[in-house]
């Protein structure tokens, strides 16, 4: 019976009414416990990886293939295209191009660049000066500082005495 349904006699009694209810109630259990137990074990087949992969070896492998081989044509390409602009042709090829460029647009040759491309070439060449004089400077103070806190090699550093106080005491 659908839930949906009305197949409930009007004359029965409450006692009837609630039993069938109830029956119907299991039902419905029963089969939504059998729908989530399908859905548990289908959970289950599709986290297996071994299983899916024997199930699926011929597509697994041939996108493998597919995959080495769309690798293998783009390498094989760019060095087809890398050794074909080696050639004197091609060469003098974008020699022409770049000529015709320069008689069509004369005025885009050898331009001088823009007073704000000048202030900030020269303020990030400023910037860059003085991060690496202030590094070179502490990078020196450092290594002077750790170089005057070590003996020199083959000299023991001087024992200090110290006090009931736990001051050190000069020496006599």
């Amino acid at each position: 019976m659908s839930p949906g349904t009305n197949s409930h006699p009007r004359e029965a009694s409450p006692r009837e009414s609630s039993r069938q209810l109830e029956g119907e109630i299991a039902l419905l259990r029963e089969e939504l416990g059998g729908l989530v137990a399908e859905l548990d074990r289908r959970r289950h087949e599709l986290m297996d990886i071994r299983l899916q992969a024997r199930r699926h070896a011929l597509g697994a492998a041939l996108t493998g293939v597919g995959l080495l081989a769309s690798a293998a044509g783009f390498v094989w390409l760019g060095a087809w295209r890398a050794r074909r602009r080696r050639t004197a042709m091609a060469r003098l090829g974008r020699l022409r191009e770049a000529v015709s460029r320069m008689v069509e647009r004369p005025e885009r040759v050898a331009t001088e660049r823009g007073i704000p491309a000048k202030i900030l070439t020269t303020a990030a060449s400023a910037a860059a000066a003085a991060a690496i004089k202030k590094a070179l400077e502490r990078g020196l103070q450092y290594a002077l500082g750790s170089r005057a806190n070590s003996t020199p090699a083959g000299r023991n550093p001087p024992i200090r005495r110290l006090d009931a106080r736990g001051r050190t005491v000069p020496d006599a």
